[in-house]
């Protein structure tokens, strides 16, 4: 029996000789390894050396599209009585606007709603009171406090006071208003002035809320295929020379990311265009038309490109 023993020890001391070789050559080949390509902390193989560059491109353009916003409103003491109005008001619009040269499929509805119209004889007193006892500031915890309007406490005058006791009522519904806004589009982009004064010239009580220059779908994605073209051009030539100028040559490139500036519609609201429409009802009595002048639109592609560099 012990010379069983001496026989199994001897068959293990062998195997713990074969694992030390085996992990000493492992070792070995992992060393080699290391020297051909550099870990980082993670155990991760270390990046190549990168350069992130922008490039841009940049044009003027002529617009090939007007955008046109018309608006009727009419107000009436029922809902269907304005619809109604509303309607016999929108067609002479349409006509008018067919009339100027208009073609029916670049007219569009962008809004339309029917609301109630409540009174204004409801005030509350506002905040905060002029030297009184406020009821709104009491419905908050603070009653019997007095409040100025400044922290000088020195009131100053206020068209919109009423003194006590406040009036409290319930809003009531005086009426119905309709509003129908048309969105015109149109390749007439210098028929712009001819529209106004059509549609004054029809009585059609309308409302011009604003007016733009844009281009057609085509005509756009025409001009941002190009314009990305030559923002990939420049970026790469910029990457180029950065290189060049370390010594190094480009490599592959690891990440693109691009953005194109297209100029957003410039609306024009409130007095400006009701303003717009009166000149254009006085202009009728005189022999000079309404012009509407197009601008040019400035577009814009950029991109941003990494690349790996090796010397």
């Amino acid at each position: 029996m012990a010379e069983q023993y001496v026989l199994d020890r001897g068959t293990v001391l062998l195997s713990v000789f074969a694992i030390v070789v085996l992990v000493a050559g492992a070792t070995y080949m992992a060393a080699g390894m290391g020297q051909q390509l550099p870990m980082n902390g993670t155990g991760n193989a270390t990046d190549m050396p990168k350069i992130s560059v922008s490039g841009e491109a940049t044009r003027q353009v002529a617009p090939d599209l007007l955008i046109m916003g018309i608006a009727v409103e009419t107000e009436k003491k029922t809902a269907s009585e304005a619809d109604a109005e509303n309607a016999r008001m929108t067609a002479k619009l349409k006509g008018a606007l067919l009339a100027a040269g208009v073609q029916e499929s670049e007219i569009a509805t962008s809004y339309y709603n029917t609301y109630p119209v409540y009174n204004d004889s409801c005030y509350y007193p506002p905040y905060p009171c002029r030297g009184d006892v406020c009821p709104m500031a009491a419905e908050g915890g603070y009653a019997g406090e007095e409040m100025a309007y400044a922290d000088s406490g020195v009131a100053y005058a206020d068209p919109y006071y009423i003194a006590p006791p406040y009036r409290r009522c319930e809003p009531e519904v005086i009426g119905y208003r309709t509003t129908h806004s048309l969105m015109v589009k149109t390749g007439r982009i210098n028929g712009g002035g001819a529209i106004i004064d059509a549609v004054s010239a029809a009585n059609a009580s309308a409302r011009f809320d604003y007016q733009y220059f844009s281009l057609k779908d085509e005509t756009r994605i025409r001009h941002e295929n190009e314009l990305a073209a030559t923002a990939a051009q420049s970026a790469r030539g910029k990457a180029a020379g950065i290189a060049s100028g370390l010594g190094a040559s480009l490599g592959r490139i690891v990440d693109i990311q691009t953005n194109y500036y297209y100029p957003g519609p410039y609306y024009g609201y409130g007095a400006k265009d009701y303003a717009m429409a009166e000149a254009t009802v006085s202009a009728r009595a005189d022999p000079v038309a309404t012009e509407i002048f197009p601008q040019d639109l400035t577009l814009t592609s950029n991109i941003y490109v990494t690349f790996e560099i090796s010397q």
